[in-house]
């Protein structure tokens, strides 16, 4: 694999993201299914912008591979591994028109060079050629500057930093530094005895004591001192043009190139050179104008042949060839750390939940406890979510525990053996006297129906266990002992149970509808009446408690049916 596999991410963190959210998330259902729907959106716009941006460069470069397969074709396979190959960059007046003519590729003793006329083409043909070289991208990148075709500092400017946000894309395309090489072009009119060599640094960057126009001139020096005589005149001419081009590349170009204030990004020149060409000068250009300005001598306009660009071969010398890179382990480390990332955001989720479930359980247990027995019901309310608490934590032992708790952090097991306890340990209160038997004489005088004053004290207990059970009817009871007439016992017994029936209505304010009562008289004795303490205990109010037989199916305020009475009171 030689490009990087984009698609192929998008859709594995996309996998993560909806694993995650399935199984790990922490978040409600709804927000669950607008996150997915979410991811899945992105990463098919991601797919989509990733097709389109791989035509986009299959269609811009196209022609490149197969002109380098047609001009390679007869050469061994490795010769696109052992041979230096170097992106030629300029714009539309630089001199590539006059190197390459009409062909992208030119192939010399020293290198592989293809053309690239368009800063937004710059990227896709790294890419590409990366490509081309099963892993192995371009060696670098010249940039081609012809001076003598430069009218405007400003454009130059912006053609160099057009330039270097290019070559900072092709970096990001190909997953490396290009080294860059710049080399300068400047004309001269007068035909000298041998080609003008490059002058300038290769493989790295020159110190302050060995700038530019410093290097230059040494060298140039030398360069006059080895010509013979006839030349030294011609070549001491040259090396005055080289040192005024080596000072305005250095005034002019370095700075456009690595100056990072320009609003993109800067880039390292490993390789810079001057050289000069036959050809006819130009007083208005940038370099005319500085030489102008330098010396004082005013260049003449020359008309006259124009030699051809030569291609900066000297200058890839110190530059070393490129490592094959290849995708697949960037992509894997990249699909590792997208790994990584998911697995802490999963471990994030289940210790989050794991707290919550432990403060949920822990709280509901509290709640219990704070409950007294005397609130049964609420209590009772309060042991059903106890008991669905242990009731999760049970099917947690038997089935598993689930992913967005798991990990590790699971901490459940420990609370239910306190659960099972607490459960264990409810106990129902105890259930209401049915029936209160309260005593005649402390509420009644001697055959009086009259309830005594301070008799209520008796009557509360009655009271509390009726208002604790609004669900029941209440029968009230009244019974004598033998002695007198038997009519007139009944009788007395009828009107002390009323009695104590319309106080307890009063107090309760529940309707008289929800009382009955019943007066026996003497026939149903406790003990036998031939005895004092028989006959008192025999002289007694009772208050019992019954189901409510009404048939509630229908209104409340109707009637039961015919025939079916509405309690039964024995």
């Amino acid at each position: 694999m030689s490009g990087y596999p984009y698609r192929t991410l998008f859709v594995w963190i996309a996998a993560l993201a909806l694993i995650w959210l399935a199984l790990c998330s922490p978040w409600p259902e709804e927000w669950n299914a607008v996150g997915a729907a979410l991811v899945v959106f992105l990463a098919i716009a991601g797919l989509v912008v990733a097709t389109r941006r791989i035509r986009a460069r299959r269609e811009a470069t196209q022609h490149v591979p197969e002109a380098l397969d047609r001009a390679l074709g007869s050469l061994p396979h490795d010769i696109k591994r052992h041979t230096p190959l170097i992106l030629a960059a300029s714009d539309a007046i630089g001199p590539l028109a006059d190197i390459f003519g009409d062909t992208p590729v030119r192939i010399t003793d020293a290198a592989i060079w293809v053309r690239c006329d368009e800063p937004t083409q710059l990227m896709h043909l790294a890419d590409t050629l990366k490509r081309w070289r099963d892993g192995q991208g371009p060696d670098a990148v010249a940039v081609l500057i012809a001076a003598d075709r430069l009218d405007s500092e400003s454009s130059l400017a912006a053609s160099l930093r057009r330039w270097r946000s290019a070559i900072s894309g092709a970096n990001r395309a190909i997953g490396y530094a290009l080294p860059v090489c710049a080399a300068i072009y400047a004309e001269e009119a007068h035909q000298a005895p041998d080609v003008c060599p490059w002058f300038g640094f290769s493989g790295g960057t020159p110190s302050q004591d060995e700038s530019l126009p410093t290097l230059v001139a040494l060298r140039a020096t030398e360069y006059i001192r080895l010509a013979g005589p006839p030349d030294r005149q011609l070549r001491a001419h040259r090396a005055a043009l080289l040192d005024t081009l080596a000072r305005w590349t250095s005034d002019v170009v370095l700075p456009a190139l690595g100056d990072e204030q320009r609003g993109s990004p800067s880039i390292r020149v490993a390789a810079l050179g001057v050289t000069l060409v036959e050809g006819c000068p130009a007083p208005n250009s940038l370099v005319g104008r500085f030489i102008t300005q330098s010396t004082g001598l005013t260049l003449a306009a020359t008309q006259g042949r124009r030699q051809s660009y030569p291609l900066p071969d000297a200058l890839l010398r110190g530059m070393a060839p490129q490592a094959a890179r290849h995708a697949l382990p960037r992509a894997l480390a990249h699909a590792f750390v997208w790994l990584a990332l998911g697995f802490c955001a999963t471990a994030a989720a289940s210790a989050w939940q794991n707290r919550a479930l432990v403060e949920r359980i822990v709280a509901d247990m509290g709640r219990y406890k704070a409950i007294t027995p005397a609130q049964d019901a609420a209590r009772v309310d309060a042991l059903k979510a106890v008991k669905h608490d242990r009731d999760e934590l049970e099917h947690y032992a038997s089935s598993g525990v689930p992913p967005r708790l798991g990990l590790g952090f699971y901490s459940g097991a420990s609370l239910l053996a306190p659960l099972n306890t607490l459960i264990a340990g409810y106990q129902p209160p105890q259930p209401p006297p049915s029936t209160i038997e309260l005593n005649s004489l402390s509420l009644f005088r001697t055959n009086s129906a009259v309830l005594n004053p301070g008799s209520n004290r008796v009557l509360v207990g009655a009271l509390d266990m009726i208002k604790a059970h609004p669900d029941k009817r209440v029968l009230v009871a009244g019974h004598t002992d033998s002695v007198g007439n038997p009519d007139s016992n009944l009788k007395l017994s009828e009107a002390r149970a009323a009695s104590v029936r319309n106080w307890l209505a009063d107090a309760s304010g529940i309707p008289l509808s929800h009382f009955a009562t019943q007066g026996y008289g003497d026939t149903r004795p406790k003990a036998p009446n031939d005895t004092e303490a028989g006959r008192a205990a025999n002289r007694r109010v009772e208050i019992t408690l019954v189901p409510d037989c009404r048939d509630t199916r229908g209104d409340s305020n109707s009637h039961p049916p015919t025939g079916q009475p509405a309690c039964a009171f024995q």
